[in-house]
């Protein structure tokens, strides 16, 4: 859900010409380096997400696909030559090809679908080999932040507070309502414009937590955007992922050597499974918490699309040809087909070339039940 929901036919619609203009060159003095996380395969956006375009590659807030809105995001601070984006290997030639100025050995492919903590440590290492001194930001690849000027400045602010100190930042979000599909950030401190000292990070909470953490001023929503010194990073590594980063050692130190490929095989096929915010972030001596000063999604599945897509006819929401008669509370997405909405209230319509999706408002996690026994009846076409 976004922070402040727009005008959907600006964030459909947006200027192209945008997403035409050649990335402008870095600063003098690159103040660090992005890795941005592609992995993921996307299922609460099935049946327009597969397995080969999955969230990430996929057009879903302006002209461009999600993964390029946050290289675009990012290169005017960095520069392409210190962006490196880590996805799954069957993804490789897609991002390329989303991604033509990144050198091709910046797109960094995991043989093996993982938790964030391994591609985070792996992310880092190769990060480290570009340069060991430069402050180094972790970012997801599909979400949305429209203010692209108030996210570089910030992010730009972060790398200078990182860069001499054992330190991470991250950004919080403003929370508007008490969501129970995000993590919390709980910060020393109410609303502030200003860095604020971390306490303790949350994981889903339920309604009534969530609410308590917004009326209580100190929470943020978890964007999972971290900026980090790169020396602090191995130390807490080492400290909370000892096996994942003793694995990632041998496919770090042969980047880019024709070893490289099966090392990471080899390190892939035997590495734990964690996550970023539990193996690290819960357990923490100390971070930063940045309040956004940037309009925020993490576009997480069709409602919070939805939110962003703008008004139908009949208080629905969406894009599309559609007839909507007593029918209110509905998110459709019609590619080409008049969409007649009789009598129906709180559904997800999404219509596409090959397969019809009907839900009910709130059964996002579900549609990963319906690709999970697609592919249990062997419907490749169809994930």
């Amino acid at each position: 859900m976004s922070t402040t929901p727009g005008n959907g036919s600006r964030a459909e619609n947006r200027d192209s010409a945008r997403a035409q203009r050649p990335a402008a060159a870095p600063p003098p003095t690159a103040p660090g380096i992005c890795v941005i996380m592609a992995g993921g395969r996307g299922t609460r956006f099935w049946p327009l997400s597969r397995a080969a375009r999955p969230k990430q590659l996929l057009a879903l807030a302006t002209g461009t696909s999600l993964l390029r809105d946050t290289f675009e995001r990012v290169v005017p601070l960095v520069g392409a030559e210190r962006v490196l984006v880590v996805t799954s290997g069957d993804l490789a030639a897609a991002v390329r090809a989303d991604l033509p100025e990144l050198p091709a050995m910046h797109v960094i492919t995991e043989p093996v679908g993982r938790t964030p903590a391994p591609c985070a440590v792996l992310g880092m290492g190769l990060a480290r080999r570009l340069d060991p001194r430069a402050p180094v930001a972790l970012l997801p690849a599909d979400h949305l932040v429209r203010d692209g000027e108030a996210f570089r400045a910030q992010l730009a602010a972060a790398f200078a507070a990182v860069r001499a100190e054992p330190a991470v930042a991250t950004f919080g979000i403003r929370p508007t309502h008490p969501h129970t599909g995000y993590g919390y950030i709980e910060a020393a401190a109410g609303p502030s414009d200003g860095p604020l000292p971390g306490v303790a990070f949350s994981e889903k909470p339920d309604r009534a937590t969530a609410a308590r953490y917004v009326a209580g001023g100190r929470h943020y929503w978890n964007s999972g955007i971290f900026v980090w010194n790169q020396d602090w990073f191995g130390a807490m590594a080492d400290r909370f992922l000892a096996d994942v980063r003793r694995l990632m050692q041998v496919p770090v130190e042969t980047f880019g050597t024709e070893s490289f490929a099966e090392a990471l095989q080899d390190a892939y096929g035997v590495c734990p499974a964690a996550s970023i915010d539990k193996a690290i972030m819960e357990k923490i001596p100390g971070f930063t918490v940045v309040p956004a000063a940037f309009d925020w999604s993490d576009l997480g599945d069709w409602e919070a699309w939805g939110e962003l897509a703008g008004e139908l006819a009949g208080d629905n929401l969406g894009r599309g040809d559609v007839v909507a008669v007593a029918s209110r509370g509905n998110i459709v997405r019609g590619d080409g087909r008049l969409i007649a909405l009789v009598g129906v209230d709180d559904l997800v319509v999404v219509d596409t070339p090959d397969a019809l999706l009907v839900c009910r408002r709130g059964q996002a996690e579900k549609l990963r039940e319906v690709v999970g026994q697609l592919e249990k009846d062997g419907r490749r076409d169809l994930v």
